[in-house]
């Protein structure tokens, strides 16, 4: 209890943007576009769609009362589905709630809020930014498994046996995996605690780099990885780059050691992140 009462609340601004997009996702399901969809189909389909929507929605909307990386996730691969829907259907009101929710699920402040409700204690957690080489993996990883686990039902529920049964066999295969691999893109954060530094991603680290405040020689604000170990997966723009008083041992993920051609184990003097509000974490590290 006493651990919880050590968070800092979230500023104004962050209610006021999760308040737009609860609102704007209400606004969602009062325009409905899974039922518009599913005005022209058969009875059996019209069930299934409108089942799935709903209790896409609902998670969805529980995820931004409960906050948590969890809900972050959801968001992400929810609200696309929202957009698409709609489009399909031609339901204008619907595509332009939907296409908001969207655009709001990009935030960085939003990311940060909702990964920051499943923090411990006085932690400060700061999403980190996605590295562009995994962008057209994600997105094809997202879209194959959605159509698979959406199509595969639907296609059961119209009596397409044949293409039904393989297309849901392919979607629950890809449950064992998909879900856990765009999760994990929700669960990358620069963790600024009262003893020092934590960097949790387990995309680009096999193991969590955790630094004392004695350990920490300096912090700034590099335009690029330099003379740095680059943890950001190979992102563009500004990162926080973070020196040590000694070399300290870290474990690159197989993909990470391949990228920069190197060994999975390395020791370090310094290394840089990217938060995706780098400004907001540097002031935070520098308290």
């Amino acid at each position: 209890g006493q651990a919880r009462e050590m968070r800092i609340p979230p500023p104004a601004a962050q209610r006021i943007l999760v308040g737009t997009t609860v609102v704007s996702w209400v606004l969602v399901a009062l325009t409905a576009g899974w039922h518009s969809l599913a005005n022209n189909t058969s009875t059996p389909v019209a069930a299934v769609l409108i089942g799935w929507g709903w209790v896409l929605w609902t998670s969805t909307m529980v995820g931004l009362f409960v906050h948590s990386p969890v809900s972050l996730t959801l968001l992400r691969v929810v609200s696309p589905l929202a957009v698409i829907c709609s489009v399909w259907a031609g339901a204008p009101l619907a595509v332009f709630f939907s296409m908001v929710t969207w655009v709001l699920t990009q935030s960085s402040v939003l990311a940060d809020t909702l990964v920051q409700g499943g923090a411990y204690g006085a932690e400060q957690r700061f999403a980190l930014r996605t590295p562009v080489p995994y962008f057209a993996p994600t997105v094809v990883a997202w879209a194959v498994y959605c159509t698979s686990v959406l199509g595969g039902t639907l296609l059961i529920a119209a009596q397409n046996f044949v293409v039904g049964i393989p297309v849901l066999a392919l979607g629950i295969w890809l449950s064992r995996s998909v879900p856990k691999r765009l999760h994990r893109l929700a669960r990358r954060w620069l963790v600024i605690v009262p003893s020092g530094v934590v960097v949790h991603d387990h995309l680009v680290l096999a193991e969590t780099v955790m630094v004392q405040s004695t350990k920490l020689k300096s912090v700034s604000v590099v335009p690029e990885a330099g003379e740095t170990a680059d943890f950001t997966g190979l992102v563009n723009g500004p990162r926080i780059a973070i020196e040590l008083r000694e070399a300290d041992k870290v474990v690159l993920s197989r993909i990470t050691a391949k990228n920069l051609g190197t060994t999975e184990a390395l020791h370090v003097l310094s290394f840089s992140v990217a938060p995706r509000r780098v400004a907001s974490a540097m002031a935070a590290l520098q308290r």
